[in-house]
């Protein structure tokens, strides 16, 4: 009876053991036993003391482990861009994200729940000695961090108790000072948009009256034929007369750090979203448009969504929460396209921004596809980018359909990185540790390009403006030009990314992320 009795403690303490573990790994940090032994003896003293508080600090820290594990466990601990984008995405959004989420993390968040539950029925007896022990190992191990920083830095007043490596501390630190950037981020957006930009912009060619630019979202390049792919899912993008750049660059792996990257113009501490792409096109004499069916909220509008209503004519097509909560294709978009596309004596420059292949990608085909592809994901990823494809297609023709002198630029936002891969579960997904989370597809196409031409030389998205004011005509002395962007010219700078955590990176220091061999392998066309 005895030995059952010990055997029984003996699982229990196991099992908060691995319950702590698998709970670390949820929150999104590396796991370190340093930490798990730390949180291991607090608790083991809170259940000798108090059995109610014990179960109360067991039960929170399985619930927020559960809660974010769909996070931690793909995206890694709380920064500005987990909580940027828990705070700008919207209930359907969300929805899709967890809909889309790897087996690995359904089977963590069940083991953390089954885990949690036998947790509670851990009972011990702690001696002084033991009690002593523990005490001083957890005091030691969870705060010795930042008592050895506050001693480094000169006894700083500054000191910050909370900034321990414990991942049960760490984390609300983490999610406190995140949101705090992030919120601080927003105000200051809201307010500089209301600024008067500071452009000054001098045109240097009016070559063609009407510019189309057309933001794609989450494409990466290698899963589109015209960059190598063996399905034909770009028949147009494959055949146009135009300038293809094969080796250019996101800014980031995540649509509101990419575009804000790109699309505005970045101060010595921040990016003044008054300084955009649509502000210097209108300081340039533009009449402007935003078609876009990626969301608009109001109360809380991304950036990306505060660049487009500078716009002389704005159209979201998913505008406030009831909308957002339907499913619109791109195609959609086409009506306020034609209408933009009528001639007028004014220039212009018309900035579509699709939903294109943003995960989950069968929800932007509505389940349909062309074939299958080892994941029903994947094969509906293929279909987007040829859904994308034809869009492209009817927008050129719309625009020789008015026989203007007009011009193209298309390119996508950011790549995506496997989840799962070589399963039946095969999936795509945001990440910021791959090159092809960055390799995205770009091309300048118009009414008087003749034929097709590669442009090889590497590009980076946070030179884009530089790209855009030569794309457009003009030339601005805050945008550097000392490198023609559209040509194969060497051009300084042109390898550096933004990471999820807003640091800037080399590209290089990227891992690769190679397509799935066994769809490459396949005689597909």
């Amino acid at each position: 009876m005895l030995l059952s009795k010990k055997i029984q403690e003996n699982f229990t303490l196991i099992c908060l053991f691995g319950f702590i573990s698998l709970a670390h790994l949820s929150l999104g940090y590396q796991l370190k036993f340093i930490y798990v032994f730390s949180a291991f003896s607090i608790l083991i003293l809170l259940s000798n003391f108090n059995k109610y508080i014990y179960y109360i600090f067991v039960f929170m820290i399985g619930l927020v482990g559960v809660i974010y594990s769909p996070v931690g466990l793909n995206y890694g601990c709380p920064d500005v861009n987990s909580v940027g984008s828990l705070i700008y995405t919207n209930k359907n959004e969300a929805l899709e994200f967890i809909s889309g989420l790897p087996i690995f993390t359904y089977l963590v968040v069940s083991a953390i729940i089954v885990l949690m539950i036998l947790s509670f029925k851990v009972r011990v007896t702690l001696k002084r000695k033991s009690i002593i022990f523990l005490s001083l190992f957890f005091v030691l191990s969870a705060f010795w961090s930042p008592v050895k920083g506050y001693i480094n830095s000169g006894f700083n007043p500054d000191f910050n108790l909370l900034a321990s490596g414990l991942p049960e501390i760490r984390f609300f630190s983490d999610v406190v000072e995140s949101y705090q950037e992030v919120n601080s981020e927003r105000v200051r957006f809201a307010e500089i948009i209301k600024q008067k930009d500071s452009w000054q912009p001098v045109v240097k060619e009016d070559k063609y009256e009407t510019y189309i630019m057309v933001i794609g979202e989450s494409v990466r390049k290698d899963f589109m034929n015209a960059y190598g792919f063996p399905y034909n899912n770009t028949p147009w993008l494959d055949k146009a007369n135009g300038k293809i750049f094969t080796n250019y660059i996101s800014s980031a792996a995540s649509t509101q750090l990419s575009l804000t990257n790109s699309l505005a113009l970045k101060g010595a501490n921040a990016i003044n979203l008054n300084d955009s792409v649509i502000t210097l096109a209108k300081k340039a004499g533009f009449y402007t448009y935003w078609i876009s069916n990626q969301g608009m909220k109001s109360a809380f509008d991304s950036p990306v969504a505060l660049i487009g209503q500078q716009a002389d004519s704005v159209h979201f097509l998913k505008s406030g929460s009831s909308d957002d909560r339907r499913y619109l294709p791109d195609d959609k978009l086409m009506p306020y396209v034609k209408e933009a596309l009528i001639p007028e004596k004014k220039k212009k420059l018309i900035v579509i921004h699709l939903m294109g292949s943003h995960p989950q990608a069968c929800v932007r085909t509505n389940g349909k596809y062309d074939l299958f592809l080892q994941s029903e994901e994947i094969s509906c990823y293929v279909k987007s980018i040829s859904n994308t494809d034809k869009l492209l297609s009817e927008i050129a023709s719309e625009a020789n359909h008015h026989h203007v002198r007009w011009t193209m630029l298309y390119f996508a936002d950011h790549g995506l990185s496997y989840v799962d891969k070589g399963t039946d579960l095969e999936n795509l997904t945001h990440d910021d540790e791959n090159k092809q989370s960055f390799q995205v597809p770009f091309f300048i196409t118009g009414s008087d390009y003749s034929y097709r031409e590669e442009i090889t030389a590497q590009r980076s998205g946070l030179h884009f403006l530089t790209l855009f004011s030569e794309w457009i005509g003009i030339r601005e002395k805050n945008i550097p030009d000392d490198c023609n962007m559209i040509s194969n010219s060497q051009c300084s700078g042109q390898d550096k990314i933004v990471t999820f955590k807003n640091e800037v990176k080399d590209y290089d220091q990227l891992n690769d992320d190679l397509p799935d061999a066994q769809i490459l392998s396949k005689n597909i066309n």
